[in-house]
């Protein structure tokens, strides 16, 4: 298997530290440099992606391909600035499948749409040349997406609550398995970056050695959305996240700030604080 060497950069997070010239919003995006070229994976809400990546000095024309975790507007609100970014068209965009089901929240009879914000011919009229993937696929040598995670850990509920979505032309209730992420292998072991990880995060590193064949994680890090799941989910996943032999542990985004302090104290030598600007060189 060949190996990858970059940085990731974090454009997009909840929070923003270190220089008062940054800004943050609830989202995620991360700027990846690797030796094959870049990519951006996730675009944030669309407030924080143009503005951090000119702080940084990362060239967002300088992409060859932006991933989408999935729909949700934190993560996919940014693609037409980025798309406007670029002075070749057209970019491919990776994505799941579902990333424009019509998906909303439901609460008292009042839907709140949750989506990604555009339609695919508008994206496609910027420039944007999707590519879809279900499954576990390599997009680039020792670079690969999870696909459609199973979920079988069963504490790994998540946060599913009031969450709908329209399926040949029906209300069905929402599981987002759109939700996939990204895996690079590096000659440090496997660097995991997380969207939201709605399917648990423990449901996905299990994915990501049975399809990898490897269980050294040089690091985890983006959203965990353990923060909307439960005080349950977070100690079970504390727990089983012990069993791995993770390097690097850096939660971001929805994993919220309780749950990332509880996190910290759990794996205090391993443990990094996510922020905007936070790099990481593998």
């Amino acid at each position: 298997m060949k190996t990858v060497s970059g940085q990731i950069t974090i454009l997009t997070d909840n929070v923003a530290q270190d220089r008062s010239d940054t800004v943050a919003e609830h989202g995620f995006s991360a700027y990846i440099e690797t030796d094959n070229g870049n990519m951006l994976f996730d675009t944030g809400k669309g407030r924080t992606v143009l503005h951090n990546a000119r702080i940084f000095n990362k060239d967002l024309n300088r992409i060859n391909k932006v991933i989408l975790s999935h729909s949700h507007g934190d993560h996919t609100g940014g693609l037409p600035d980025v798309l406007l970014s670029q002075s070749k068209k057209p970019l491919d965009v990776y994505a799941h499948p579902d990333i424009f089901l019509y998906r909303y929240r439901k609460k008292g009879g009042k839907k709140t749409y949750g989506g990604i914000p555009f339609t695919k011919g508008y994206l496609e009229k910027m420039g944007a040349r999707f590519v879809f993937n279900t499954d576990y696929v390599e997009i680039e040598a020792g670079i690969f997406l999870t696909g459609e995670v199973p979920r079988k850990t069963p504490f790994e509920g998540g946060d599913m609550a009031d969450r709908f979505a329209v399926r040949d032309g029906k209300e069905v209730v929402e599981t987002i398995p759109d939700d996939q992420s990204l895996i690079i292998h590096t000659e440090k072991g496997l660097l995991l970056v997380l969207g939201c990880a709605h399917a648990g995060i423990v449901n996905v590193i299990n994915h990501v050695i049975k399809k990898s064949g490897e269980d050294d994680i040089f690091a985890v890090i983006g959203g965990t959305h353990i923060g909307f799941s439960g005080e349950l989910q977070l100690n079970e996943s504390i727990k089983a996240l012990k069993s791995y032999r993770i390097q690097h542990l850096i939660p971001s985004h929805c994993t919220g700030l309780e749950a990332i302090f509880s996190i910290k104290q759990a794996f205090e030598d391993i443990f990094a604080f996510s922020h905007v600007g936070f790099a990481l060189e593998f």
